[in-house]
């Protein structure tokens, strides 16, 4: 013999009880460059303890995590290795129409060019802004998105101390100092020239070239020409200082 243990009576029938869901702490940081991600992961850890923060290295891998995961904030750069600009935001639009947005770039221009999404709450952030700045939309953002946090006491007070080796990575040149000469090489290496060609064009061997770039890679913190090129693209106040 079948027992319902559960009547539904008419009342529930006419208002079905609302289907709750338990607000979501994850963030998504979608952002190639592992210093940025780093500096952005460490920025948004130090004002939020307990968000569950998600990174993705490229709009196919968002889509992936995506899939998987519910985030209530999305941290994005406009310059990914598959899709860049405006794509960046629409793509986003699709996966999910309401979804809050903070859009970070290193590129002003392109920064002032893109059209959020109408639907949801957007932010943009230049990269070059200093800790307070970039604190206080990163907080305005996450309070927009419902994410639960427990605040660190007088985080914001103690920027001096705690905070500004931190969004010195996402600051002004991002820390990353090049000589003149080193900005030269980067400028035609971004170009497309190969180390031949960029002797030529400043009169030097292939192999002072090679010494050029393996210090270069050091003090960007990058494995190799494409993440060099990629990174230098995202800093336009170090590819504007490269006279030539």
């Amino acid at each position: 013999m079948f027992i319902c243990s559960h009547v539904v009576t008419p009342f529930q029938l006419a208002f079905p009880r609302e289907e709750t869901f338990m607000p979501s702490n994850q963030i998504l940081v979608i952002e190639d460059h592992p210093l940025f991600a780093t500096g952005i992961k460490d920025l948004v850890e130090f004002v939020a303890t307990n968000a569950d923060i998600l990174c993705a290295a490229s709009i196919a891998h968002a889509k992936e995590l995506f899939s998987k995961n519910s985030p209530a904030l999305v941290i994005t750069d406009l310059r990914l290795p598959d899709c860049q600009g405006q794509d960046v935001i629409d793509t986003l639009a699709l996966m999910s129409a309401n979804l809050p947005t903070l859009i970070m770039s290193g590129d002003d221009t392109l920064l002032h060019s893109i059209v959020p999404n109408q639907h949801a709450p957007s932010w943009t952030l230049s990269k070059s802004e200093g800790f307070e700045q970039t604190s206080a939309v990163l907080l305005e953002a996450l309070t927009r998105a419902g994410v639960q946090v427990q605040w660190r006491p007088n985080a914001l007070s103690n920027r001096q101390t705690n905070g500004e080796h931190i969004t010195g990575r996402l600051g002004q040149n991002n820390g990353i100092q090049l000589t003149h000469k080193q900005q030269q090489v980067m400028h035609f290496l971004a170009s497309g020239l190969s180390n031949k060609e960029i002797a030529r064009k400043l009169d030097l061997s292939p192999e002072t070239i090679k010494t050029h770039l393996r210090e270069i890679f050091t003090r960007m913190n990058v494995k190799n020409r494409t993440q060099a090129v990629s990174l230098y693209r995202k800093i336009p106040r170090l590819n504007a200082s490269a006279l030539v």
